[in-house]
């Protein structure tokens, strides 16, 4: 399945026990043999889980959140402009993000399972532990004790790939390191379409992946 340029798509984030946790909209940039690039401008709708109080489970631990009676509430994206690069097959996603100023302020290596593509956008599993590039590519890991907390645990991901998420994560901070490619200077220019602006959550954002009884058609907004 491929995305067509300026399609709105959304990309959802999963909990391990495969309930959607988060929901962000954006637009295809490019889907070809780099990967999928999806462009989120601020703005942009999103969806997050809330619980009775109405405080976004986010902010808690994966293990009470897991636990815990939830609904959705619409958000927004919100401060970057994002440019996230999702490569065929790859354990992570690469987001080039700018400020309300147009300053490029650095990747954000996001460790997560092969993406899952349907109809509408694709699916992923984070694996909690990230990796922040800075514009003059010094680093700092996000997450190194909730990484630590939930591996072995049977809610989430066995030693062996906690194992392979860190190596991703050092083969990817080897790269940064270096100076290599994606993290050579490359996509720093990139401007979005100026036709396009922040975009909404389509109607269709919940349907199940399997799902092939509508036309392609059906998911090419372009809101």
């Amino acid at each position: 399945m491929i995305f067509q340029r300026g399609q709105t798509i959304v990309r959802r984030h999963r909990y391990p026990d495969g309930r959607i946790s988060s929901v962000l909209s954006g637009r295809v940039v490019s889907d070809d043999e780099h990967g999928l690039a999806l462009w989120v401008d601020a703005g942009s709708q999103t969806l997050h889980r809330v619980d009775a109080a109405g405080q976004p489970t986010r902010r808690l631990s994966l293990l009470t959140a897991l636990r815990m009676t939830t609904v959705f509430a619409p958000g927004a994206w919100q401060p970057f402009r994002t440019l996230m690069l999702m490569p065929p097959g790859a354990a992570h996603s690469i987001w080039w993000s700018w400020g309300p100023d147009g300053a490029f302020e650095g990747w954000y290596v996001n460790l997560e399972r092969p993406a899952v593509r349907w109809a509408g956008g694709v699916d992923v599993c984070d694996q909690e532990l990230d990796l922040l590039v800075f514009p003059d590519r010094t680093w700092v890991w996000k997450d190194e004790a909730e990484f630590a907390e939930y591996t072995g645990h049977p809610a989430f991901w066995d030693e062996a790939e906690g194992a392979a998420v860190r190596a991703e994560g050092e083969r990817i901070l080897a790269l940064a390191r270096a100076g290599a490619a994606p993290f050579d200077g490359r996509l720093l220019d990139f401007r979005p379409d100026p036709a396009w602006g922040p975009t909404l959550v389509p109607h269709w954002w919940d349907l199940p992946p399997e799902s092939t009884s509508w036309s392609p058609d059906y998911f090419r907004t372009t809101g």
